[in-house]
């Protein structure tokens, strides 16, 4: 269980935006919540170190265990500061860890959220991309949505039925890699490290849209996803896939808690459909969707 002041840190989260962020308390709220973690300038620290190194596209030292979050609301502490140091725009978020069968296998007690950031979206069924950014990381398919219109925060929780019509379906190709290696960590270490790196995400390629997406068995629906001449990744499915449009919700939901709202022409991804899979400099990447479209990269 969270301490009491880190139980006073995410109360202070959903107390200052909720409240419309009223500028006559946040500086007090803002205040609190820095005070409510176990130690704010190392956290600091960490986040500028994981925030230059997705500029630099390395990573950092192997983190000592006085620097890795002890929570969750630390670890989202550490992922919002490390925006902060991108500086880039945000144009959606990704969410992993979606199915309960996932979370159990990877040691995850809840779903682990991400942003997207504009200078790594890609929109188009066809891309050639700098190996470069991209160094080190592995390409796994998503489904994905694109929202057409805003959703505010509010305190009755979005639900699956009602995003049906303000969303319309992309296939999706995340390119993902740490910032950071954590050998030695207990898995809850190690996903805490990996919402406070961003969730593991680099960028995200985006397929062309799909109007007619709602009859489809995401569960069971099969993907090509292939490097090369290598086999067909694996697919993960049935109860190892999330159902999209309820992942969509919970991420809805958990970022309103954050006091996050989202707007029209974000992207949501909702977490890998098939194994991931390297690729470096030459390779080609085609992700088949059947249906719902295709995806060719190639990396130079």
């Amino acid at each position: 269980m969270e301490n009491q002041s880190l139980k006073l840190y995410t109360f202070c989260l959903q107390q200052a935006f909720h409240s419309k962020l009223h500028q006559n308390n946040w500086k007090q709220l803002s205040d609190s919540m820095v005070n409510a973690l176990s130690n704010p300038e190392k956290l600091k620290n960490l986040a500028l170190k994981l925030g230059n190194a997705w500029l630099q596209c390395n990573q950092i030292p192997t983190p000592g265990l006085d620097e890795i979050p002890i929570s969750r609301s630390e670890a989202y502490f550490v992922q919002d500061q490390m925006a902060e140091v991108i500086g880039d725009s945000v144009s959606g978020w990704k969410v992993g860890a979606t199915s309960a069968k996932m979370r159990e296998l990877d040691g995850h007690d809840d779903v682990i959220p991400g942003r997207i950031f504009e200078s790594v979206t890609f929109l188009g069924a066809k891309q050639n991309l700098p190996i470069s950014r991209f160094m080190d990381a592995r390409a796994e398919t998503e489904f994905a949505f694109r929202l057409l219109e805003d959703i505010p925060l509010r305190e009755t929780p979005w639900n699956a039925q009602e995003l049906k019509e303000k969303v319309v379906f992309h296939p999706a190709v995340e390119l993902i890699g740490n910032r950071h290696q954590l050998p030695e960590g207990s898995k809850s270490q190690k996903s805490l490290m990996t919402i406070a790196d961003n969730g593991g995400g680099i960028g995200f390629v985006f397929g062309e849209e799909i109007q007619d997406w709602q009859s489809v068995d995401f569960q069971h629906h099969l993907i090509d996803l292939r490097v090369d001449d290598q086999p067909s990744a694996d697919n993960f499915l049935g109860e190892m896939r999330c159902i999209p449009i309820e992942a969509l919700a919970d991420l809805i939901n958990h970022l309103g808690e954050r006091g996050i709202s989202l707007n029209a022409g974000n992207f949501i991804s909702t977490g890998a459909a098939t194994v991931p899979q390297p690729f470096s400099k030459g390779s080609k990447v085609s992700a088949d969707f059947g249906v719902l479209g295709r995806i060719e990269l190639q990396f130079s």
